[in-house]
């Protein structure tokens, strides 16, 4: 229901509107366009939230759904409650038309007249029995009614009823479709980034210095590689509480690993270490959740305390310096912007394109969205929940890359503080922890905000306390901000 009706519509038949595994826009806007028109759908525009359309206007679009993917067997269950007369004759002539091209098409009304005109076999059922069956010219609404009559079983009838509305497309209302959507937050976040650093810096002007531009920029990107790992977790309605742990596992392998005694050769092998573990943390985090019926807190918590104990296990106390060349390479910059921020900037957009062009990001969305309509047309669930959890502890290793370099050392309390960080530059983002929500541009932009906040406490003169204080009354308000927001969708 957060879904558009463009990509509600073209969920199922992603792979015919794709090339070298990229959806083409162009196409699925024609595809879904052409039958938006064929079945009368009365929408602004095909990218208005389906949640906003009548019932009556829902159900064209599954069926749109249905007629897109080219299916192999179409059941429709009341296909024109709570449509006009108009629509419900141009619903017949469609189905007719998908069936008389050989799909087989299974009706499931109360309709009596409904079924007369459409089917060419009827069965008749009464809480969960046959109780007769009509076939050819048999198929009549007296026949089937006589059948629902005499029946010796009961059957509780449902009425349905839907309401016609078409949606007022005003400037007012666009402003307030924008301020539901996905990124409106990060335009809130753009706005607070710029409204704090003009106040500290009136105050301060050595808050806009270089040096602590490229110190907070720095430590943002850290954190926005974690934040990306945790929004693909809760992009599937979980969540990840062992991303902090598993910061410092990454720091402590890092640490036998980039000395200066080790060659160029036992380096990339702890990389590969560094992101192996990673890889099989997120692959047991997400079987928990799928196979072994764990929910997502109890599972990574479960792990969090796993991975802490290996990192004391391997460093009891802080040790094993990272050698300078290497912090050297990772901290490098292009004209005073740190190039680990550059590629989250890149990451996040190409993340991005991806939620939106890509059947991974369209299923990861689905998923999140609604598991049980996702897995009904197609979506394969637990594997899009097991590789998002996997992707979360590949990008948490990352983000151990960018902390080994700002550490220098192998400590594995250091990554602790993350956990609770990427969750709130994540809601701060616009994300919705219930799942099928959110912006990689947002938990970019939330990451930015935190590291502003921690230096413009300092610089303000304020104890750290004052930090926890603002991130988590910001944290607060944007959830009460955007959960009010989408209530009018």
């Amino acid at each position: 229901m957060s879904l558009s009706v463009r990509e509600n519509a073209a969920l199922s038949a992603l792979a015919g509107f794709a090339r070298f595994g990229l959806i083409s826009r162009r196409t699925e806007y024609e595809k879904v366009q052409e039958q938006s028109i064929r079945l009368g759908i009365r929408t602004p525009t095909i990218d208005t939230n389906v949640g906003a359309l009548s019932g009556g206007n829902q159900q064209k679009v599954v069926l749109a759904r249905a007629l897109l993917a080219n299916a192999s067997l179409v059941l429709a269950e009341e296909p024109t409650a709570g449509v006009d007369v108009g629509a419900r004759s141009e619903i017949y002539r469609i189905l007719r038309g998908v069936a008389d091209e050989g799909t087989p098409v299974v009706i499931v009304s109360s309709d009596t007249q409904e079924l007369e005109g459409l089917c060419d076999r009827v069965v008749v059922f009464s809480r969960g029995h046959n109780v007769g069956e009509l076939a050819g010219t048999d198929v009549t609404e007296e026949n089937i009614g006589r059948l629902m009559i005499t029946a010796t079983t009961h059957r509780r009838e449902r009425g349905r009823g839907e309401v016609e509305a078409v949606r007022d497309d005003s400037l007012g209302q666009r402003l307030r479709r924008f301020a539901a959507g996905d990124y409106a937050p990060s335009l809130v976040l753009a706005l607070l980034l710029i409204v704090l650093g003009a106040y500290v810096t009136s105050t301060n002007i050595r808050f806009v210095s270089a040096f602590n531009l490229q110190k907070i920029l720095l430590l943002s990107s850290a954190l926005a590689f974690v934040g990306f790992g945790q929004m693909c977790a809760i992009f599937t309605g979980g969540i990840d509480v062992s991303v902090g742990p598993l910061v410092g596992l990454s720091v402590v392998i890092a640490s036998f690993f980039f000395t200066d005694d080790n060659t160029t050769l036992d380096m990339g092998l702890g990389l590969a270490a560094m992101f192996g573990v990673a890889g099989v943390v997120g692959l047991v985090n997400g079987s928990l959740i799928r196979f072994g019926n764990f929910t997502a807190v109890a599972a990574t918590l479960g792990i969090y305390i796993v991975l802490q104990g290996i990192s004391v296990l391997l460093r009891p106390q802080p040790g094993g310096s990272i050698s300078s060349d290497v912090i050297d390479f990772i901290t490098r910059h292009i004209s005073d912007v740190p190039l680990s921020f550059i590629i989250a900037v890149v990451l996040a957009i190409l993340l991005e394109l991806a939620l939106r062009y890509t059947r991974w990001g369209m299923s990861l969305r689905a998923v999140g969205s609604k598991e049980e309509s996702a897995a009904r047309i197609g979506v394969r669930v637990n594997l899009a929940v097991v590789l998002a959890f996997v992707a979360c502890c590949l990008f948490t290793a990352l983000g151990g890359v960018m902390v080994m370099a700002q550490l220098g050392i192998g400590d594995p309390n250091q990554g602790i503080g993350y956990t609770l960080s990427s969750i709130a530059a994540v809601v701060l983002g616009g994300a919705s922890l219930a799942g099928g929500r959110g912006t990689f541009i947002g938990v970019l932009l939330g990451a930015v905000l935190i590291q502003e906040i921690n230096a413009a406490t300092a610089f303000l003169g304020l104890s750290q306390s004052w930090q926890y204080w603002f991130i988590g009354g910001l944290t607060l308000g944007a959830v009460a901000i955007y959960s009010q927001a989408r209530r009018t969708e």
